[in-house]
């Protein structure tokens, strides 16, 4: 499974994920296969970054199988057998 790290910009504001240890060699959120199995997962450490996110600095020109910028962020609470959606439990999110 590659390991990933969460940053957030101090300068922009934008939070995106990066692939810090991959698994196998050229492998990132294109190639492995941990990625988009809609297994939920602990959240990654996060990063403040000085400096401007990827999508900022070179708009189009970061490489998307090592870096994806997060869109949204929702925090909520789970009580259940497991963290995925289809496993027994219910889920509470305060608006």
């Amino acid at each position: 499974m590659c390991l990933t790290t969460h940053h957030r910009s101090r300068n922009c504001g934008h939070h995106w994920l990066q692939i810090a240890r991959p698994c196998y060699p050229e492998m990132g959120f294109n190639t492995c296969d941990t990625f988009g199995n809609g297994v939920a997962r602990e959240p990654s450490d996060e990063f403040v970054w000085e400096g401007m996110c990827p999508a900022c600095a070179h708009p189009g020109m970061y490489d998307k199988n090592y870096v994806r910028m997060i869109i949204d962020i929702k925090n909520k609470w789970r009580w259940g057998l497991g963290p995925c959606k289809d496993d027994p439990g219910v889920e509470c999110v305060v608006m």
